[in-house]
């Protein structure tokens, strides 16, 4: 009886998940705007900004593989998906809600305030070679970067375990 009760919650708690993670690698995005607030500034205040900008790209990339990791284990092992075809399907959803979101300026929260704008700007999407095409070397940069984390996280965890 409880296991019924916890599956709308479940069902909830994915949707909200799915919604927010393309955020997470949509901060890499912004690297487009660093030579414009490069050329704003001088001296000291250009190793600033490009700290910042390491740090956000840092961020992006660990907050997506934090919450991507453990989703992978859940799906591999208790759901039998295939590994290689959940991560490429999950960064061909990212790389959808990060092309919505750079290029049709779509906001996560349209899915619960403007549902209408976000089929629209969808379909703009899926209708434009170009935007199809951002999006496929979104879901392949997006992919190699989540193997080369999961790779060298996993590696020296191993290592941790290993030296003890």
């Amino acid at each position: 009886m409880k296991r019924t009760k916890l599956i709308p919650l479940r069902i909830l708690y994915t949707l909200v998940w799915f919604l927010f993670l393309p955020n997470t690698l949509y901060l890499l995005t912004d690297l487009v705007h660093l030579y414009q607030n490069m050329q704003r500034v001088g001296g000291l205040d250009i190793v600033i900004v490009a700290f910042q900008y390491l740090l956000l790209l840092l961020l992006g990339m660990i907050t997506y593989f934090a919450a991507v990791y453990p989703v992978e284990k859940i799906a591999v092992e208790k759901m039998k998906w295939n590994r290689t075809i959940f991560i490429l399907l999950i960064n061909v959803l990212v790389s959808i809600g990060i092309t919505l979101g750079r290029v049709e300026r779509t906001n996560s929260w349209y899915f619960v305030t403007n549902l209408s704008r976000v089929l629209h700007d969808s379909i703009q999407l899926f209708t434009s070679v170009n935007l199809v095409l951002l999006t496929l070397i979104l879901t392949l940069l997006n992919t190699v970067l989540y193997f080369i984390l999961r790779t060298s996280l996993l590696l020296s965890q191993d290592k941790v375990v290993y030296e003890r």
